[in-house]
Protein backbone atom coordinates (compact mmCIF):
# COMPACT_ATOMS: atom_id res chain seq x y z
CA UNK A 1 0.00 0.00 0.00
CA UNK A 2 1.32 3.44 -0.95
CA UNK A 3 2.20 5.68 1.99
CA UNK A 4 0.55 9.06 2.23
CA UNK A 5 1.66 12.14 4.19
CA UNK A 6 1.14 11.87 7.94
CA UNK A 7 -2.06 13.31 9.32
CA UNK A 8 -0.81 13.53 12.88
CA UNK A 9 -0.21 17.09 13.96
CA UNK A 10 -1.15 19.55 16.67
CA UNK A 11 -4.46 21.24 16.02
CA UNK A 12 -5.26 24.84 16.88
CA UNK A 13 -7.70 25.11 19.75
CA UNK A 14 -9.64 28.07 18.32
CA UNK A 15 -9.94 30.18 15.18
CA UNK A 16 -7.57 32.71 16.76
CA UNK A 17 -4.99 30.20 17.98
CA UNK A 18 -1.33 31.01 17.23
CA UNK A 19 -0.68 27.75 15.31
CA UNK A 20 -0.55 29.02 11.74
CA UNK A 21 1.01 26.12 9.85
CA UNK A 22 -2.23 24.11 9.71
CA UNK A 23 -5.54 24.81 8.06
CA UNK A 24 -7.91 27.03 10.05
CA UNK A 25 -10.62 24.42 9.48
CA UNK A 26 -9.14 22.26 12.24
CA UNK A 27 -10.37 24.80 14.77
CA UNK A 28 -13.98 23.69 14.22
CA UNK A 29 -13.74 20.16 12.77
CA UNK A 30 -11.65 17.09 13.54
CA UNK A 31 -9.61 14.81 11.32
CA UNK A 32 -12.63 12.53 11.02
CA UNK A 33 -15.48 13.38 8.67
CA UNK A 34 -18.86 14.23 10.18
CA UNK A 35 -22.30 13.68 8.73
CA UNK A 36 -23.99 16.94 7.78
CA UNK A 37 -27.68 17.66 7.36
CA UNK A 38 -28.44 18.46 3.69
CA UNK A 39 -31.02 21.04 4.79
CA UNK A 40 -28.45 22.83 6.93
CA UNK A 41 -25.90 22.67 4.11
CA UNK A 42 -28.41 24.23 1.73
CA UNK A 43 -29.11 27.01 4.23
CA UNK A 44 -25.39 27.63 4.72
CA UNK A 45 -24.80 27.84 0.98
CA UNK A 46 -27.64 30.33 0.61
CA UNK A 47 -26.23 32.56 3.37
CA UNK A 48 -22.74 32.51 1.84
CA UNK A 49 -24.17 33.39 -1.58
CA UNK A 50 -26.21 36.27 -0.17
CA UNK A 51 -23.19 37.72 1.61
CA UNK A 52 -20.56 37.42 -1.12
CA UNK A 53 -22.11 37.37 -4.58
CA UNK A 54 -23.88 40.80 -4.77
CA UNK A 55 -20.86 42.64 -3.38
CA UNK A 56 -18.44 40.75 -5.62
CA UNK A 57 -20.45 41.75 -8.69
CA UNK A 58 -19.96 45.41 -7.75
CA UNK A 59 -16.42 44.98 -6.53
CA UNK A 60 -15.02 43.85 -9.86
CA UNK A 61 -14.54 47.52 -10.80
CA UNK A 62 -11.44 47.42 -8.57
CA UNK A 63 -8.10 46.32 -10.01
CA UNK A 64 -6.78 44.04 -7.25
CA UNK A 65 -9.91 42.41 -5.88
CA UNK A 66 -10.30 39.71 -8.57
CA UNK A 67 -7.30 37.89 -7.12
CA UNK A 68 -8.95 38.00 -3.70
CA UNK A 69 -12.29 36.89 -5.12
CA UNK A 70 -10.67 33.89 -6.76
CA UNK A 71 -9.15 32.83 -3.44
CA UNK A 72 -12.29 33.55 -1.40
CA UNK A 73 -14.54 31.48 -3.66
CA UNK A 74 -12.14 28.53 -3.48
CA UNK A 75 -12.23 28.76 0.35
CA UNK A 76 -16.02 28.82 0.74
CA UNK A 77 -17.32 26.64 -2.09
CA UNK A 78 -16.83 23.05 -3.24
CA UNK A 79 -15.14 22.30 -6.57
CA UNK A 80 -18.53 21.71 -8.18
CA UNK A 81 -19.97 25.00 -6.86
CA UNK A 82 -16.97 27.14 -7.74
CA UNK A 83 -17.62 27.23 -11.49
CA UNK A 84 -20.93 29.07 -11.14
CA UNK A 85 -19.68 31.41 -8.39
CA UNK A 86 -16.46 32.34 -10.17
CA UNK A 87 -18.51 32.96 -13.31
CA UNK A 88 -21.01 35.10 -11.39
CA UNK A 89 -18.52 37.64 -10.10
CA UNK A 90 -16.49 37.67 -13.32
CA UNK A 91 -19.67 38.43 -15.28
CA UNK A 92 -19.30 41.82 -13.61
CA UNK A 93 -16.98 42.62 -16.53
CA UNK A 94 -20.00 42.46 -18.82
CA UNK A 95 -22.26 44.42 -16.52
CA UNK A 96 -19.61 47.07 -15.99
CA UNK A 97 -19.01 47.27 -19.76
CA UNK A 98 -22.71 47.91 -20.36
CA UNK A 99 -23.48 50.10 -17.35
CA UNK A 100 -20.12 51.84 -17.41
CA UNK A 101 -20.45 52.49 -21.14
CA UNK A 102 -23.92 53.97 -20.66
CA UNK A 103 -22.67 56.18 -17.83
CA UNK A 104 -19.67 57.30 -19.87
CA UNK A 105 -22.02 58.19 -22.71
CA UNK A 106 -24.31 60.07 -20.31
CA UNK A 107 -21.46 61.94 -18.66
CA UNK A 108 -20.20 62.83 -22.14
CA UNK A 109 -23.45 64.76 -22.71
CA UNK A 110 -22.94 67.02 -19.68
CA UNK A 111 -22.26 70.60 -20.72
CA UNK A 112 -21.89 72.08 -17.22
CA UNK A 113 -18.65 73.91 -16.60
CA UNK A 114 -18.59 73.10 -12.89
CA UNK A 115 -16.57 69.94 -13.54
CA UNK A 116 -14.86 68.34 -16.49
CA UNK A 117 -16.82 65.48 -18.06
CA UNK A 118 -14.22 62.91 -17.05
CA UNK A 119 -14.33 64.11 -13.44
CA UNK A 120 -17.92 62.91 -13.04
CA UNK A 121 -16.80 59.41 -14.01
CA UNK A 122 -14.08 59.44 -11.36
CA UNK A 123 -16.47 60.68 -8.68
CA UNK A 124 -18.88 57.86 -9.47
CA UNK A 125 -16.13 55.23 -9.46
CA UNK A 126 -14.76 56.65 -6.20
CA UNK A 127 -18.18 56.36 -4.54
CA UNK A 128 -18.41 52.69 -5.57
CA UNK A 129 -14.91 52.10 -4.24
CA UNK A 130 -15.87 53.61 -0.88
CA UNK A 131 -18.98 51.45 -0.57
CA UNK A 132 -17.07 48.33 -1.52
CA UNK A 133 -14.39 49.21 1.05
CA UNK A 134 -17.04 49.31 3.78
CA UNK A 135 -18.12 45.78 2.81
CA UNK A 136 -14.51 44.57 2.96
CA UNK A 137 -14.30 45.76 6.58
CA UNK A 138 -16.95 43.24 7.65
CA UNK A 139 -15.76 40.32 5.51
CA UNK A 140 -14.71 37.28 7.61
CA UNK A 141 -11.36 35.59 7.08
CA UNK A 142 -12.84 32.16 6.34
CA UNK A 143 -15.91 29.99 7.02
CA UNK A 144 -14.36 29.25 10.41
CA UNK A 145 -14.99 32.82 11.58
CA UNK A 146 -17.98 33.71 9.38
CA UNK A 147 -20.04 35.92 11.70
CA UNK A 148 -23.19 35.56 9.56
CA UNK A 149 -23.27 31.80 10.30
CA UNK A 150 -24.21 30.12 13.56
CA UNK A 151 -21.60 27.88 15.25
CA UNK A 152 -23.38 24.79 13.89
CA UNK A 153 -23.47 26.30 10.39
CA UNK A 154 -19.75 27.09 10.53
CA UNK A 155 -19.00 23.43 11.15
CA UNK A 156 -21.17 22.49 8.17
CA UNK A 157 -19.57 25.22 6.02
CA UNK A 158 -16.14 23.73 6.70
CA UNK A 159 -17.08 20.04 6.69
CA UNK A 160 -18.69 20.26 3.25
CA UNK A 161 -15.30 21.22 1.78
CA UNK A 162 -13.56 18.08 3.01
CA UNK A 163 -14.35 15.95 -0.04
CA UNK A 164 -12.65 18.35 -2.46
CA UNK A 165 -9.37 18.27 -0.49
CA UNK A 166 -8.71 21.94 -1.33
CA UNK A 167 -8.55 23.19 2.28
CA UNK A 168 -9.89 26.43 3.73
CA UNK A 169 -7.20 28.82 4.98
CA UNK A 170 -3.68 28.70 6.39
CA UNK A 171 -1.80 31.82 7.51
CA UNK A 172 1.72 30.45 7.18
CA UNK A 173 3.59 31.14 3.94
CA UNK A 174 5.10 27.87 2.76
CA UNK A 175 8.07 28.08 0.43
CA UNK A 176 7.55 24.60 -0.96
CA UNK A 177 4.09 25.75 -2.11
CA UNK A 178 5.64 28.77 -3.84
CA UNK A 179 8.23 26.63 -5.60
CA UNK A 180 5.59 24.16 -6.72
CA UNK A 181 3.40 27.02 -7.99
CA UNK A 182 6.05 28.35 -10.34
CA UNK A 183 6.77 24.84 -11.63
CA UNK A 184 3.07 24.12 -12.24
CA UNK A 185 1.91 24.68 -15.83
CA UNK A 186 -1.86 24.37 -15.31
CA UNK A 187 -2.76 28.00 -15.86
CA UNK A 188 -2.62 29.88 -19.15
CA UNK A 189 -4.14 33.33 -19.54
CA UNK A 190 -4.46 35.19 -22.84
CA UNK A 191 -5.96 38.65 -23.19
CA UNK A 192 -5.46 41.45 -25.66
CA UNK A 193 -6.30 44.99 -26.70
CA UNK A 194 -10.02 44.32 -27.16
CA UNK A 195 -11.11 45.47 -23.70
CA UNK A 196 -8.97 48.59 -23.46
CA UNK A 197 -8.88 49.85 -27.04
CA UNK A 198 -12.33 48.76 -28.22
CA UNK A 199 -13.77 52.29 -28.60
CA UNK A 200 -10.66 53.39 -30.52
CA UNK A 201 -11.03 50.49 -32.95
CA UNK A 202 -14.77 51.08 -33.43
CA UNK A 203 -14.20 54.80 -34.01
CA UNK A 204 -12.24 53.88 -37.14
CA UNK A 205 -15.43 52.32 -38.55
CA UNK A 206 -16.87 55.81 -39.09
CA UNK A 207 -18.59 56.34 -35.73
CA UNK A 208 -17.88 59.30 -33.48
CA UNK A 209 -16.24 58.86 -30.07
CA UNK A 210 -19.49 58.81 -28.05
CA UNK A 211 -21.25 56.42 -30.42
CA UNK A 212 -18.21 54.15 -30.29
CA UNK A 213 -18.77 53.78 -26.54
CA UNK A 214 -22.25 52.38 -27.21
CA UNK A 215 -20.78 49.59 -29.30
CA UNK A 216 -19.32 48.17 -26.11
CA UNK A 217 -22.86 47.02 -25.24
CA UNK A 218 -22.84 43.89 -27.48
CA UNK A 219 -19.44 42.87 -26.10
CA UNK A 220 -20.75 43.34 -22.55
CA UNK A 221 -23.94 41.45 -23.44
CA UNK A 222 -21.93 38.43 -24.62
CA UNK A 223 -20.05 38.45 -21.29
CA UNK A 224 -23.21 38.83 -19.21
CA UNK A 225 -24.94 35.90 -20.96
CA UNK A 226 -22.19 33.43 -21.71
CA UNK A 227 -19.95 33.74 -18.64
CA UNK A 228 -22.74 32.58 -16.26
CA UNK A 229 -23.99 30.08 -18.85
CA UNK A 230 -20.57 28.42 -19.07
CA UNK A 231 -20.39 28.42 -15.27
CA UNK A 232 -23.83 26.82 -15.01
CA UNK A 233 -23.07 24.11 -17.59
CA UNK A 234 -19.75 23.19 -15.98
CA UNK A 235 -21.41 22.98 -12.55
CA UNK A 236 -24.03 20.58 -13.93
CA UNK A 237 -22.00 18.48 -16.37
CA UNK A 238 -18.66 17.18 -15.03
CA UNK A 239 -15.40 17.77 -16.87
CA UNK A 240 -16.73 20.24 -19.44
CA UNK A 241 -14.69 23.30 -18.44
CA UNK A 242 -11.74 22.78 -20.78
CA UNK A 243 -13.92 21.75 -23.77
CA UNK A 244 -16.02 24.90 -23.28
CA UNK A 245 -12.85 27.00 -23.00
CA UNK A 246 -11.74 25.68 -26.40
CA UNK A 247 -15.22 26.26 -27.86
CA UNK A 248 -15.32 29.88 -26.62
CA UNK A 249 -11.95 30.62 -28.24
CA UNK A 250 -13.40 29.92 -31.68
CA UNK A 251 -15.84 32.89 -31.84
CA UNK A 252 -13.03 35.23 -30.72
CA UNK A 253 -10.83 33.99 -33.56
CA UNK A 254 -13.75 34.31 -35.99
CA UNK A 255 -14.48 37.84 -34.78
CA UNK A 256 -10.86 38.91 -35.23
CA UNK A 257 -10.78 37.54 -38.78
CA UNK A 258 -14.12 39.19 -39.67
CA UNK A 259 -12.93 42.59 -38.44
CA UNK A 260 -9.60 42.25 -40.21
CA UNK A 261 -10.79 40.98 -43.60
CA UNK A 262 -14.15 42.73 -44.02
CA UNK A 263 -14.75 46.08 -45.71
CA UNK A 264 -14.83 48.89 -43.17
CA UNK A 265 -16.11 51.85 -45.16
CA UNK A 266 -18.55 54.15 -43.36
CA UNK A 267 -20.46 52.59 -40.44
CA UNK A 268 -20.18 49.01 -41.80
CA UNK A 269 -22.06 46.07 -40.28
CA UNK A 270 -19.60 43.18 -40.69
CA UNK A 271 -16.75 44.49 -38.50
CA UNK A 272 -19.24 45.53 -35.82
CA UNK A 273 -20.57 41.95 -35.74
CA UNK A 274 -17.01 40.65 -35.58
CA UNK A 275 -16.27 43.04 -32.74
CA UNK A 276 -19.28 41.69 -30.80
CA UNK A 277 -17.98 38.13 -31.25
CA UNK A 278 -14.72 39.08 -29.55
CA UNK A 279 -16.81 39.40 -26.37
CA UNK A 280 -16.33 35.66 -25.97
CA UNK A 281 -12.94 36.48 -24.49
CA UNK A 282 -14.92 36.93 -21.25
CA UNK A 283 -16.01 33.27 -20.96
CA UNK A 284 -12.47 32.21 -21.92
CA UNK A 285 -10.90 34.17 -19.06
CA UNK A 286 -13.69 33.11 -16.67
CA UNK A 287 -13.07 29.43 -17.41
CA UNK A 288 -9.33 29.90 -16.94
CA UNK A 289 -10.05 31.42 -13.52
CA UNK A 290 -12.37 28.54 -12.64
CA UNK A 291 -9.84 25.93 -13.72
CA UNK A 292 -7.10 27.61 -11.73
CA UNK A 293 -9.12 27.98 -8.55
CA UNK A 294 -10.63 24.48 -8.51
CA UNK A 295 -7.46 22.63 -9.51
CA UNK A 296 -5.13 24.04 -6.87
CA UNK A 297 -4.88 23.07 -3.20
CA UNK A 298 -2.77 24.51 -0.39
CA UNK A 299 -3.33 28.06 0.90
CA UNK A 300 -0.02 29.54 -0.24
CA UNK A 301 -0.22 27.88 -3.64
CA UNK A 302 -3.81 29.05 -4.18
CA UNK A 303 -2.76 32.62 -3.45
CA UNK A 304 0.27 32.47 -5.75
CA UNK A 305 -1.71 30.94 -8.60
CA UNK A 306 -4.56 33.44 -8.21
CA UNK A 307 -2.09 36.32 -8.38
CA UNK A 308 -0.27 34.79 -11.33
CA UNK A 309 -3.34 34.42 -13.51
CA UNK A 310 -4.18 38.11 -13.11
CA UNK A 311 -0.59 39.24 -13.58
CA UNK A 312 -0.73 37.41 -16.92
CA UNK A 313 -4.12 39.04 -17.59
CA UNK A 314 -2.72 42.54 -17.04
CA UNK A 315 0.45 41.81 -19.01
CA UNK A 316 -1.84 40.91 -21.91
CA UNK A 317 -3.57 44.27 -21.52
CA UNK A 318 -0.17 46.01 -21.60
CA UNK A 319 1.09 44.18 -24.66
CA UNK A 320 -2.19 44.30 -26.61
CA UNK A 321 -2.35 48.09 -27.17
CA UNK A 322 1.19 48.03 -28.55
CA UNK A 323 -0.20 46.11 -31.51
CA UNK A 324 -2.64 48.93 -32.34
CA UNK A 325 -0.53 50.86 -34.84
CA UNK A 326 -2.34 53.92 -36.18
CA UNK A 327 -0.13 53.84 -39.28
CA UNK A 328 -1.70 50.52 -40.35
CA UNK A 329 -5.34 51.57 -39.95
CA UNK A 330 -5.72 51.38 -43.73
CA UNK A 331 -4.79 47.68 -43.55
CA UNK A 332 -7.17 47.20 -40.58
CA UNK A 333 -4.46 46.79 -37.90
CA UNK A 334 -2.99 43.52 -39.24
CA UNK A 335 -0.50 43.22 -36.35
CA UNK A 336 -3.31 43.33 -33.79
CA UNK A 337 -5.56 40.71 -35.36
CA UNK A 338 -2.70 38.41 -36.33
CA UNK A 339 -1.42 38.57 -32.76
CA UNK A 340 -4.88 37.90 -31.33
CA UNK A 341 -5.48 34.90 -33.59
CA UNK A 342 -2.07 33.44 -32.74
CA UNK A 343 -2.64 33.93 -29.01
CA UNK A 344 -6.02 32.21 -29.02
CA UNK A 345 -4.67 29.35 -31.12
CA UNK A 346 -1.96 28.93 -28.49
CA UNK A 347 -4.68 28.99 -25.83
CA UNK A 348 -6.54 26.17 -27.61
CA UNK A 349 -3.38 24.09 -27.93
CA UNK A 350 -2.48 24.71 -24.27
CA UNK A 351 -6.01 23.79 -23.15
CA UNK A 352 -5.94 20.51 -25.06
CA UNK A 353 -2.54 19.67 -23.58
CA UNK A 354 -3.80 20.59 -20.10
CA UNK A 355 -6.82 18.31 -20.52
CA UNK A 356 -4.60 15.37 -21.43
CA UNK A 357 -2.15 16.01 -18.59
CA UNK A 358 -4.87 16.32 -15.92
CA UNK A 359 -6.81 13.35 -17.29
CA UNK A 360 -3.71 11.15 -17.16
CA UNK A 361 -2.87 12.34 -13.65
CA UNK A 362 -6.39 11.58 -12.40
CA UNK A 363 -6.20 8.14 -14.00
CA UNK A 364 -2.81 7.50 -12.40
CA UNK A 365 -4.12 8.46 -8.97
CA UNK A 366 -7.22 6.29 -9.38
CA UNK A 367 -4.93 3.30 -9.89
CA UNK A 368 -2.87 3.99 -6.76
CA UNK A 369 -3.28 1.70 -3.75
CA UNK A 370 -3.98 4.28 -1.06
CA UNK A 371 -5.01 3.98 2.57
CA UNK A 372 -8.57 5.31 2.37
CA UNK A 373 -8.62 5.90 6.13
CA UNK A 374 -6.27 8.83 5.51
CA UNK A 375 -8.53 10.61 2.99
CA UNK A 376 -10.58 12.58 5.52
CA UNK A 377 -7.59 13.24 7.77
CA UNK A 378 -5.51 14.86 5.03
CA UNK A 379 -8.25 17.17 3.77
CA UNK A 380 -7.38 20.03 6.13
CA UNK A 381 -3.62 19.68 6.47
CA UNK A 382 -2.79 22.37 3.93
CA UNK A 383 -1.30 20.02 1.35
CA UNK A 384 -1.00 21.08 -2.27
CA UNK A 385 -2.78 19.24 -5.05
CA UNK A 386 0.48 17.48 -5.91
CA UNK A 387 1.26 16.53 -2.30
CA UNK A 388 -2.21 15.11 -1.62
CA UNK A 389 -2.80 11.86 -3.58
CA UNK A 390 -6.53 12.02 -2.80
CA UNK A 391 -6.96 15.29 -4.72
CA UNK A 392 -8.66 15.00 -8.10
CA UNK A 393 -8.48 17.57 -10.90
CA UNK A 394 -11.57 18.86 -12.67
CA UNK A 395 -11.49 19.08 -16.43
Amino acid sequence: MIQVPSATAERPSSPDAPTFDKDAALAVVSDEAQEIDPAVEKRVLRKIDLFFMPAMLIGFVESVVPTGFMTIVSSYYTQKEQAMRQAWWFSGTGWFTIIGGALNYAFGQISSRALKRWQYIYIFAGALTFLFGLWCCIMPNSPVSAWFLTPEERVVAVERLRKGQTGVRCQKIKWDHIKESFLDLKLYTINGAISGFGPLIVSTFGFNTLDSILFQFPVGGVCVIFIPLCGYISSRIPNTRIPMLVACCLPVIAGCVIIWKSEWGYQPAAPVVGYALTGFFGPVVSLIITLGASNVAGATKKTIMAATVFVAYTVGNIIGPQLVNSKTVGQHYPELWTGMVICYCITIAAAVALYLVLWRENRRRDQMDLDESQRDKLAFHDLTDKQNPFFRYVL
